[in-house]
């Protein structure tokens, strides 16, 4: 698998980085702006990176709320255990 990067992202001052908030229901929208981003969110999960900053990242990066970036990986992974129960082949 080929490497994924992402330009550096400005760090926040110690203390500043805001608690996951709940920003309402992951709308195609914001699943068009975070779906690119699911290969280099993998890579970072297998390569044991912390969730949390995973998500602040990609959510930065994508311009959406790191909790719509939570809630697009969990409806991935909901999305893949079904597939894997039903033998289907698709995702969404």
């Amino acid at each position: 698998m080929s490497e994924f990067k992402l330009p550096p992202l400005k760090k926040a001052k110690r203390g500043e980085g805001p608690k996951l908030t709940d920003s309402g229901l992951l709308t195609k929208r914001i699943v068009k702006q975070v779906e690119s981003y699911l290969p280099i969110i993998l890579t970072r999960f297998k390569a044991g990176q912390d969730m949390e900053k995973v998500i602040r990242d990609i959510g930065q990066h994508a311009g959406v709320e790191p909790d719509m970036v939570a809630k697009y990986v969990q409806a991935v992974i909901k999305a893949g255990s079904s597939q894997a129960a039903s033998g289907g082949s698709s995702l969404l």
